[in-house]
């Protein structure tokens, strides 16, 4: 039975869900559907920011809970987890604000609402063996299998992304049951305690998307809608973020566990290698960005295997800094794209008529690699003067790898500059341009004084330490 008492975490649910609903009724009105979700998600912010400043002054004020009793399973809004919700909901309100900029289709809208409401869930699972970290990946199954639906799709696609927590999962019950059912009888035999190690080890790598599993994240159509795609991608990530710290506080002996550090480091450089030579040898604009995007992940993963103190400061400022520059890449990349699919010219040339929207596209995807004078520059060189004075190999491969991309991408930009004789390129529309302005106006802020994203970053980092 269910306790349906109205309580704050069935409420945050059912905000997410009404909102669906409501986009889904005006997804053939794009402004009004876009404004409910700009809307919806500002009051959960602004309320959820209100729960935490009312929290400093009686804690039991968010200890409202919903339980499902039938498969022993707690919701709570504990103000431990304010902050990552609100950082989902920024993402939200981010990607509408886009869409709305873009003068886009709404038709994503509902299900990328479904998504909120489910990462939503996932943060506020507790007090039952469900909300260990270890059975995760069950939750993250649906999840990564629904992608939001682009213009004329209006289902939800089974995505090559499932294949990492199905994967997972089988490492992680087998993990969790070593724990329940085996430990407590015998627990100072180590076997059960590597075993459980080896487990984990072997889930936390397939759900952290290494190379060649981070390919699975990659859109093949030339045709579709990046940004709804690359959004729930980016929710994912956030979460194998805290599924990785939740695993290392919940069971202790796996921070001292060398070989999920080796693996993980090793799978890291790799992918920064292969990154690297991948962008180097591309000039479609569809793909490059996919690749720095992928370094920019293999440089987190490998922050991770560190032994420095407060990584996690680093891998969650890489990581904002990662959400920032990704979807002001694709905000170029899109109105680029509108113009070679509406035209069917090609690219060649497009940057002439769209040169706000190519500088934004570059300078985000510049970003994504710490290129000098890029948004991710500052956090990305201090990582790799503390990398340098441990290995300088691996400090070498990063510079290759940062070098290797950002060729790729001069390549492209001589593409999208190169003159032809004649064009059939509309002109740069004025809110086009100006948003394009503002985005690069930001990002050339954020490289310049990084601490920017502390309003964020420093939130989050309470729970990350």
């Amino acid at each position: 039975m269910m306790d349906m008492d109205l309580t704050l975490p069935m409420l945050l649910l059912a905000a997410h869900l009404g909102t669906s609903l409501v986009a889904l009724i005006l997804r053939r009105s794009p402004l009004f559907a876009l404004l409910t979700g700009i809307g919806m998600t500002s009051l959960i912010m602004l309320v959820l920011a209100n729960l935490d400043r009312n929290s400093l002054r009686a804690a039991d004020a968010l200890a409202g809970t919903w339980e499902i009793a039938s498969v022993n399973l707690t919701l709570q809004l504990h103000k431990a987890i304010i902050p990552e919700l609100i950082f989902v909901h920024v993402i939200l309100a981010a990607t509408c604000v886009q869409v709305l900029l873009l003068r886009g289709s709404a038709e994503f809208l509902p299900g990328l609402f479904l998504l909120g409401a489910g990462y939503s869930v996932m943060l506020m699972i507790t007090a039952s063996p469900l909300a260990l970290p270890f059975l995760y990946p069950l939750f993250l199954l649906p999840l990564t299998a629904w992608t939001p639906s682009g213009p004329g799709r209006n289902r939800p696609m089974l995505r090559k992304t499932v294949l990492a927590p199905l994967l997972a999962i089988p490492c992680f019950v087998m993990a969790n049951w070593i724990i329940f059912h085996q430990i407590p009888f015998d627990p100072q035999n180590p076997d059960f305690v590597y075993r459980v190690n080896v487990l984990l080890t072997m889930g936390l790598f397939l759900l952290c998307l290494p190379f060649p599993f981070y390919q699975l994240q990659q859109d093949e159509s030339n045709r579709s809608f990046i940004l709804p795609t690359v959004v729930a991608d980016l929710l994912y990530q956030f979460m194998v973020l805290i599924v990785l710290h939740g695993a290392l506080r919940t069971h202790p002996p796996l921070r001292e566990f060398e070989p999920l550090y080796a693996w993980l480091g090793w799978a890291a450089v790799i992918t920064v290698v292969w990154s690297g030579f991948a962008a180097f040898g591309s000039q479609d604009p569809r793909q490059i960005w996919f690749y720095a995007a992928m370094l920019n992940w293999g440089m987190i993963l490998l922050v991770f295997t560190l032994p420095m103190a407060n990584n996690w400061n680093t891998i969650l400022g890489l990581f904002l800094l990662r959400v920032v520059s990704l979807m002001a890449c694709i905000a170029g990349l899109t109105q680029l794209d509108t113009n070679r699919l509406r035209t069917d010219t090609g690219w060649a040339g497009l940057g002439n008529s769209l040169p706000w929207n190519m500088a934004l596209f570059l300078f985000g995807a510049l970003g994504l690699v710490g290129f000098p004078l890029s948004s991710g520059f500052g956090h990305f060189w201090i990582t790799w003067q503390f990398i340098a004075t441990m290995d300088w190999q691996i400090a070498v491969v990063l510079a290759m790898g940062t070098v290797l991309t950002a060729i790729g991408l001069i390549r492209v930009l001589r593409m999208l500059l190169r003159p032809i004789s004649e064009t059939t390129h509309a002109l740069e529309l004025t809110l086009p341009r100006m948003q394009a302005a503002s985005l690069l106006c930001l990002l050339i802020y954020i490289s310049f004084t990084p601490q920017a994203v502390d309003p964020l970053l420093v939130p989050l980092l309470t729970r990350f330490q």
